[in-house]
């Protein structure tokens, strides 16, 4: 029992001196930003995504770092994964659409038809730890209410059409949840960082060149064949590029 504890209590310093040990190693690298030694910067934030310790405010500071040495793409794809994990950041926002005005394409983005905005507001309300967290609670409602219904005498009505709401509540939040756990895991998105890309008609380099895709572009992957991937842009269009063209987000 004492060799038991005695594992626990190193665990538990070991990993609390990792954790301090990381923190310091942030804020070695936002001094080297605020003293505009990028290059350094840039190394260290690296350096922490490489032991996986991610979050937005780390990919936000990459993003910026990369942005002051005029690298767009990178920058592009950082704020990009930043907003996956911390959607509706307003600094994060108006930085990508600072570095996206620096591309030398500019294309139109198509929106989204409104539900799907509608929806994916909702779902980005919360991250999906917390929306489980909201669905147990609300699932302790319905059956709580569904009780008081089944007992009761009086106001039958108001709690069946209460414990019908509380159940609709409870699926909007586990398929909120699921929507938001799979947009953080989804592998759907990437940077293009070729300089010189044309889509093709077909998976083949030979095929006739269908549309040009700037450097830094945001497309979605539609399907893979070999060493080709189906882009589609943000404007709506659809042709095949080369897979190491770009970097999945």
């Amino acid at each position: 029992m004492k060799k038991f504890r005695y594992l626990i209590i190193m665990l538990l310093i070991s990993l609390a001196s990792f954790a301090k040990a990381n923190d310091d190693l942030y804020e070695k690298g936002n001094s080297l930003f605020n003293d505009k030694k990028y290059d350094q910067a840039l190394k260290t934030y690296l350096t922490i995504e490489k032991q996986n310790k991610f979050s937005a405010d780390l990919y936000y500071n990459i993003g910026n770092t990369y942005f002051r040495l005029n690298d767009y793409a990178n920058s592009i794809l950082y704020y990009e994964r930043g907003l996956r994990l911390k959607p509706n950041n307003n600094n994060i926002e108006n930085n990508l659409k600072v570095a996206k005005a620096r591309l030398k394409g500019d294309v139109y983005i198509v929106p989204d038809f409104f539900l799907k905005r509608w929806w994916r507001t909702i779902s980005n309300l919360f991250i999906p730890s917390t929306w489980m967290i909201v669905s147990i609670i609300l699932l302790i409602s319905s059956c709580l209410i569904f009780v008081f219904y089944y007992f009761s005498f009086e106001k039958k009505i108001i709690l069946f059409y209460s414990f019908l709401f509380s159940i609709l509540l409870f699926s909007v939040s586990v398929f909120a949840g699921f929507n938001r756990q799979n947009t953080i895991q989804s592998k759907n998105y990437a940077i293009v960082f070729d300089n010189n890309s044309s889509g093709k008609d077909s998976p083949d380099i030979n095929s006739t060149d269908k549309i040009k895709i700037y450097k830094g572009q945001k497309v979605k992957i539609v399907e893979k064949a070999n060493t080709w991937i189906k882009v589609k842009t943000e404007d709506g269009k659809e042709a095949w590029i080369e897979s190491k063209s770009v970097i999945v987000i």
